[in-house]
């Protein structure tokens, strides 16, 4: 079989090269205007060729013009696509904050109805530490507090909070993450960092006013934002920032994705500070994370 198809194959390639001359010719004089040497290998070479060059056209006009809008069947821009992302993620963001609120409504009409709540955890609300105050002071304790506030003034110093006796904030988590590193003001770690998924929603702990939303070299993408009682929190690396500077914004209302931007930064997480007063307290003291 195989000495049977050589002949064939050596007849097809000789036809294949046979030469044919294409000429044409004046119809009226007979007189020949242009002459060409051909052969059936030319002729499929060219046509493959010209083929090669019309797709190649038609790919580029489809994908790099607007051309691709009206050729593709339920073509969606890119930027459209991005916007309804985040849009979703949004939404879901609202959608988390309404379900808090109502619990909380909720869990206070028991409370003013005189019930008892059946999780206390539910409510979203902060314990605070009973406290018997007495305001008589002695003379040696006031000579004492005058001291240690002369000796305090200038210098800046780390506000020790504990669980026991942290101040009745109503703080919403930032991220749903775990904490990776802890707070530790001793080694220049004035926050905690949280570990999460690349571009989840980062979201405003309470109500306030963004004072920054810029990108830094070490922090990356940070925004902060201006709370009541001289509380700033500010929120590091992330990917993509939602407000700007003088925005206002709501507890849980999404204010950027987790990133990995910034010198200091070593996979996707938020880095996480709470200022109060202008110094750093522990982050872990007011939110529910890890309790």
């Amino acid at each position: 079989m195989a000495e049977e198809s050589k002949p064939v194959k050596k007849k097809l390639m000789r036809k294949l090269r046979s030469h044919f001359r294409l000429t044409i010719l004046n119809e009226n004089t007979f007189e020949e205007q242009l002459s060409y040497s051909l052969t059936p290998m030319n002729l499929i070479v060219m046509f493959g060729g010209l083929l090669l060059v019309f797709g190649a056209l038609i790919y580029v006009l489809v994908a790099f013009t607007p051309l691709k809008a009206y050729v593709i069947p339920d073509f969606t821009d890119y930027v459209y696509r991005e916007d309804a992302r985040k849009a979703r993620m949004q939404v879901d963001s609202l959608l988390g904050v309404v379900g808090q609120n109502e619990r909380y409504v909720n869990d206070l009409k028991i409370l003013l109805s005189g019930g008892t709540l059946r999780n206390a955890a539910d409510s979203g609300t902060k314990n605070v530490r009973p406290a018997d105050l007495e305001y008589s002071v002695s003379q040696t304790d006031s000579t004492l507090r005058q001291r240690l506030s002369e000796q305090d003034r200038f210098q800046l110093s780390v506000e020790k909070n504990t669980k026991a006796n942290r101040r009745d904030y109503l703080l919403f988590n930032p991220v749903n993450g775990s904490v990776s590193s802890e707070f530790d003001p001793k080694k220049g770690h004035f926050g905690v960092d949280f570990i999460g998924p690349k571009d989840d929603p980062v979201k405003a702990v309470l109500d306030g006013t963004v004072i920054m939303a810029s990108f830094t070299a070490d922090g990356g993408n940070v925004i902060q934002i201006q709370h009541a009682n001289n509380l700033i929190s500010v929120y590091k690396h992330n990917s993509v920032l939602l407000k700007k500077t003088g925005d206002a914004v709501k507890a849980g209302e999404s204010v950027a994705f987790i990133g990995d931007s910034g010198d200091h930064s070593e996979g996707p997480h938020l880095h996480f500070e709470l200022w109060q007063d202008g110094l750093p307290v522990n982050p872990t003291d007011y939110l529910t994370v890890g309790q």
